[in-house]
Formats: C-alpha cells, sequence, structure tokens
C-alpha cells in the first residue's frame, strides 16, 4: 500500500470538499459514534490523524476524500496546517473506493459494534454513488467495493458474479 500514499502537510483551505463526488456523510443519520465535531473548541493535528486527499489530474486542485468533518474542524479553528496523504489513483472513482477501503481498513480490527458501525457507515455512501450512478455500476471501482458489500454487487451490476465468493478470497 505504501506506493500508494504521499504525505504532506497543507494549510486547510488547500483542501477542498466535493459532495457530488466525494460525500461527506453530513446527510447520513449520526448516532452516538458519528459526531460532526461542533463542540471540540481545539484542533489538535495529532489527535486528527491524516485526513485523506485527492488531486485531480483534470482540475489540478486537492479534494478530501475521508476526514470531511475534521478538515472542516481545521478550517473552522483555523489551524494552520493539516497532515495528509494523497492517495494515488487513476480517477475519481478509484480515488472513492481507495478511500472506503482505506476507512474501512482503520476499524478492521474493532469487534462488535464499532465494527458494524464502519462498514454500515461507509455502506450508505457506496450505495449513494452506485444508486445515483456516479460509481459505474460496472466499473473497476465498483468491483473492489462489491467485496466488501456483496449484496449491493447483486443488485446494481449487471454481471453475474457471486461477490461473495470473492470477498472470502
Amino acid at each position: 500500500m505504501a506506493e500508494h500514499l504521499r504525505y504532506a502537510d497543507l494549510p486547510p483551505d488547500m483542501v477542498l470538499e466535493d459532495s457530488v463526488r466525494f460525500q461527506s456523510r453530513a446527510e447520513y443519520p449520526r448516532d452516538w459514534m458519528d459526531s460532526d465535531l461542533s463542540d471540540v473548541k481545539v484542533f489538535n493535528d495529532l489527535f486528527a490523524g491524516l485526513i485523506s486527499v485527492w488531486e485531480d489530474t483534470d482540475d489540478k486542485k486537492v479534494y478530501v476524500i475521508d476526514g470531511h468533518r475534521r478538515l472542516r474542524l481545521a478550517k473552522r479553528l483555523q489551524a494552520p496546517v493539516i497532515h495528509v496523504q494523497f492517495l494515488k489513483a487513476e480517477s475519481d472513482a478509484d480515488a472513492f473506493a481507495t478511500g472506503v477501503e482505506l476507512s474501512l481498513g482503520q476499524w478492521a480490527f474493532e469487534r462488535g459494534d464499532k465494527l458494524v458501525w464502519a462498514i454500515a457507515s461507509r455502506r450508505a455512501a457506496v450505495e449513494r454513488a452506485l444508486y445515483t450512478r456516479w460509481l459505474d455500476v460496472d466499473g473497476e471501482a465498483a468491483a473492489r467495493l462489491y467485496e466488501y458489500y456483496p449484496d449491493l454487487g447483486r443488485r446494481y451490476s449487471s454481471f453475474p458474479q457471486d461477490y461473495t465468493e470473492a470477498a472470502r478470497g
């Protein structure tokens, strides 16, 4: 995975949001594990960790892929820099899929409610991208995500494949 990442410190204002392509979960219901960070009064870059970003080769702008709320917090509190990891991706769809995979990977060693929450919270974003057809339902990025969400593969993909078997690897 190391060949896919490049690290940098950037001013928060250099990173943009694009909720059409890279949804922020703002429109989804929140539960006890999902805060908008509006009550946080201090930005601590060590606690914030890495924010995943992608540089669009077409417009040369940098977009947040994972870490929307932490980015908003840094902007609101006027943090001088944020720590970012640039995702190496050929397309916006590939960047989206990589972001989902990294996010799920962060929770891979959790058990019970935390793992269930992580999978469910990312599922809403994946299903929205598939349902709106922003993400090509038969494309490579979608196929990667069907490994985590085989039922979505059966629902949206036109290819007859048992994604449950593919997920077991």
